[in-house]
This record gives C-alpha cells, structure tokens and sequence, in this order.
C-alpha cells in the first residue's frame, strides 16, 4: 500500500513540475512554439480561438503592443490591436514569475507579431 501511495506522489508531483516546466522555458523558446502553432499571418479569429481553446484568460486590446527601449523614454506602437493571454505562473528564484503572451495584429486583422513576457513578482 505504501508503494502505491508513493508512486501516486512521484506522479503527481511530476504532472504539476511538467505542467509548469512549459513556462520555464526561455521567452524565445516558448515565442518559436507560438510561431509554429499560431505562424505570422494567420487572422485574428484563429488566434483568438487558440488562445480560448488552451483555456488561457484572454483579453481583446482596441490598441497595438508598446515596446519599451531601454534608455528610450517613449516606446514603439507594434500593430493596430492585440490579444493578450495569461498562461499561467511559477514559482521562480527568489520570486513567483507570470507569463503572458501578446499577439499584435495590422489592420487587416493579420498577425505581424508575437511577444512573452515573464513578470517577476517580488512580494
């Protein structure tokens, strides 16, 4: 009985790390899946959909994506509209990380762009 209850620990405990570790990755890493599933060009409404089916919050921006340059007090305006999606969080070192992801789009609802952040939260 204690064998299984252990092996029930280690699987579970392997889920959670594996559900998380996705986040883990490096921005560049997770933006190069979202190319592939999601490639430049593809229509609002696709994107909207895949961002709704992986479950994710989404919210709908009536405005493009602002890049802010180090040094640089104005930022740069990518795209005409955005959808931006929580993925989730994990517990970093020392602070807990969130991931979003921002999809921007040009006035023909085409995709021209897409961004991941990871915010550290230090409280």
């Amino acid at each position: 009985m204690k064998y299984y209850a252990l092996l029930l620990l280690v699987l579970a405990l392997g889920l959670a790390f594996t559900s998380c570790s996705s986040l883990r990755r490096s921005q560049a890493s997770i933006r190069k899946q979202f190319l592939r599933d999601t490639p430049l060009g593809s229509t609002y409404t696709v994107v909207l959909d895949y961002a709704k089916k992986k479950g994710w919050p989404v919210v709908e921006q009536s405005a493009g994506y602002e890049i802010q340059e180090f040094g640089k007090a104005q930022g740069k305006i990518v795209g005409k509209r955005v959808i931006r999606a929580y993925l989730g969080g994990y517990q970093g070192l020392p602070w807990h990380k969130d991931v979003g992801c921002y999809w921007a789009f040009d006035e023909h609802d085409k995709m021209i762009e897409v961004f991941v952040e990871k915010q550290a939260d230090a409280l």
